[in-house]
């Protein structure tokens, strides 16, 4: 009986040397796919022939949009800034065409930016804000369009005191 529980044990730790030996040459050997897996890829930027209008990322658009949208010396500048990144009927729609004059500086900056799960084209982005020496939460709701250069077609931003 002792016999066999020793060549058992044997066995055991010959397994054990060789499962180990093989599991080093299998991290020396993937190491260069997984370094290659989470390497930076490069935003592409693309013009077409007949346009100069560039493709941007949502990523790329959200980010800018909410840096606008916090950072402004006057109502009508920011407007006039977020303009670009929106369809006309957004625009229009929540009613950021109208002229105004009320001279209020701001400066905030994006804390997140949060995909909808259940519907891709739909983002929150929240934010901090400082208007008037008071600091608020910004919530910015906003909805894209399924196209390769996305706009924003809804838009509804919420202040959390």
């Amino acid at each position: 009986m002792k016999k066999a529980h020793i060549l058992l044990w044997i066995a055991g730790i010959i397994l054990f040397v060789i499962s180990v030996l093989y599991l080093l040459h299998l991290s020396q050997r993937d190491d260069d796919f997984f370094l290659e897996e989470t390497s930076e890829i490069p935003t592409e930027v693309s013009t077409t022939a007949n346009s100069t209008e560039q493709t941007t990322s949502p990523q790329t658009l959200l980010e800018n949009f909410g840096e606008n949208w916090l950072n402004f010396s006057n109502i009508e500048e920011r407007n006039q800034q977020v303009k670009k990144y929106m369809t006309k009927e957004a625009f229009e729609s929540d009613q950021l065409d109208t002229d105004t004059t009320e001279d209020r500086t701001s400066t905030g900056a994006v804390k997140s930016i949060t995909q909808d799960i259940e519907d891709p084209q739909k983002y929150i982005i929240l934010g901090e804000e400082t208007t008037q020496e008071k600091t608020r939460e910004v919530i910015l709701e906003i909805r894209l369009t399924d196209e390769a250069s996305p706009e924003i077609e809804h838009f509804e931003s919420n202040y959390k005191e």
